[in-house]
């Protein structure tokens, strides 16, 4: 389990690759990344880049970098007050499929909206998290060799306004909202840090070590080959 904070999306994007490696050769055990990334614009697999709405100059005026990645899903946002979770879990020793495996990951994430006293659900149409008709958590995974990677995203107080650049998941940028929004106020991000972990350690049960971001970005810990879960 690792808490990265704030962190670089291309930085992580080669930990997560790293990681689904050595978690197939079964060095490491199933492990969670939680983050929070500068503005940045991805395509997944099926991603349209007539989806993105603004031009590159107007990106990069705004700091905002377009990145062509090999999840599933369209074009999505990451930005500041976002929590970002990037499981990578053997699905083949757990024994989940993979559209079992996305609705635990929608699972963990309106479990924890109730506990902020969010009712959220799903939509047959759209994967993602809802509140009624707004989008407030987005999946999108890869699946190599039965590991997973790439994830959700949970927008706790991101700047909304940054989803008038892009057409998220063929949705009106006015579609996407937050917990900040939906509350009246901002929650503590370190307060739902707890409470997706909480959730998610229920719908994925095992044995799951902290490890510090120091202890990351100078190479894998060695604790991470430790006590498989």
């Amino acid at each position: 389990m690792l808490n990265l904070g704030q962190a670089k999306y291309l930085e992580v994007l080669d930990l997560q690759r790293e990681l689904v490696k050595l978690r197939q050769e079964e060095r490491i055990p199933d492990t969670l990344l939680l983050v929070e990334h500068e503005p940045v614009i991805t395509l997944g697999r099926g991603g349209n880049t007539s989806n993105i709405l603004a031009s590159s100059e107007q990106l990069a005026s705004q700091g905002i970098r377009v990145h062509q990645v090999e999840r599933g899903g369209d074009v999505t946002y990451h930005g500041p007050g976002q929590l970002v979770g990037y499981p990578l879990i053997d699905l083949a020793k757990r024994k989940i499929g993979v559209r079992q495996f996305v609705g635990l990951l929608e699972e963990t994430i309106i479990l924890t909206l109730a506990d902020f006293d969010i009712r959220a659900g799903r939509q047959s149409q759209h994967r993602g998290v809802w509140v009624e008709d707004r989008k407030v958590a987005a999946l999108g995974v890869a699946i190599k060799r039965w590991v997973s990677f790439h994830g959700f995203a949970l927008n706790v107080s991101p700047n909304l306004d940054h989803y008038c650049h892009i057409k998220p998941c063929e949705l009106g940028h006015d579609q996407v909202t937050s917990m900040a929004k939906l509350l009246g106020e901002t929650p503590s991000m370190e307060e739902v840090v707890q409470r997706v972990v909480s959730r998610f350690v229920e719908l994925f049960p095992g044995k799951w070590l902290e490890i510090s971001p120091t202890e990351v970005f100078g190479g894998v810990p060695a604790e991470l080959t430790q006590n498989m879960a």
